[in-house]
């Protein structure tokens, strides 16, 4: 994908986008991050994404989402992992930017990339954002699901299990592997799929069977919330390890994806609302 740099390198567009950001006078970081209106899709403190419609030369519509972190977002303690260089303590829009990227690479359909902005100030990014297309007509994934006749949510969460399986095959790992975060777009024969919320994405070095049963667990706690059955999700972890019946390895994987479902079932997720 070919990018542009402007306003002295604190913003990154793709190309094809450029004129999209100057049509709507967003050719500077400040521009961007205080842009008003629009309608808030996530609100969480320091970070908020909005909806927006910005017009093209031709004066058609484009919708965008725009996901701007604020000053306030990082904790302290955050703060120093990311002066350290801690693994996955990086800028999440720019981490975002990364995964999509890898996710494209790997031909899972995702958010189409418009720009991402940061402001440093000690060598530290302060404030960021991330600019993507809105995928047409999507829906997210559980609200899709559980309106589906009993065959056809088999058949879904069977669809769903290979995108992990090819995801988690690259050695990536998501950390909100929340149904929700798939979105389905309906096209002619089966709907699409789409992996989107990436800006935690990472592929770890250490540790990574912990973060393989975190994204397991999620998965299997959100698509039980949208009517999925335990034979469903039998069939469908079937499908993603890649085996008729599970041997020791895959059964010792599901009794920790399950023990993490037990433990959401205590809480109250953030994807929750």
């Amino acid at each position: 994908m070919k990018t542009e740099s402007i306003d002295h390198g604190r913003v990154l567009v793709a190309a094809e986008f450029a004129s999209l950001l100057r049509a709507n006078g967003l050719d500077s970081f400040e521009a961007i991050m205080s842009l008003a209106g629009g309608r808030v899709a996530r609100n969480f403190p320091g970070r908020r994404t909005v909806r927006l419609e910005l017009k093209t030369d031709a004066g058609a519509v484009q919708a965008v989402y725009l996901k701007r972190y604020e000053a306030g977002y990082l904790s302290g303690f955050r703060k120093l992992l990311r002066w350290l260089n801690w693994p996955g303590a990086g800028d999440e829009a720019m981490q975002e930017w990364q995964a999509l990227h890898a996710v494209q690479a790997l031909e899972i359909p995702t958010a189409v990339l418009i720009a991402v902005g940061q402001e440093r100030v000690g060598g530290l990014v302060r404030r960021s954002f991330l600019m993507t297309a809105e995928i047409a007509g999507a829906v997210e994934g559980h609200t899709w699901m559980a309106a589906l006749p009993t065959e056809e949510r088999r058949q879904f969460l069977r669809r769903v299990a290979m995108l992990a399986r090819r995801f988690h095959g690259a050695g990536l790992v998501h950390k909100d592997f929340y149904i929700g975060h798939v979105l389905v777009a309906p096209v002619a024969g089966a709907p699409e799929l789409f992996l989107i919320d990436l800006q935690r994405v990472m592929k770890p070095s250490w540790f990574r069977s912990r973060w393989l049963l975190k994204d397991l667990g999620a998965m299997a706690y959100s698509t039980l919330n949208a009517r999925a059955t335990p034979g469903m999700l039998m069939r469908a972890y079937l499908d993603y390890s890649n085996a008729e019946t599970l041997g020791p390895r895959e059964k010792s994987i599901a009794r920790g994806a399950l023990r993490r479902v037990a433990w959401l079932r205590t809480r109250r997720p953030k994807h929750d609302g």
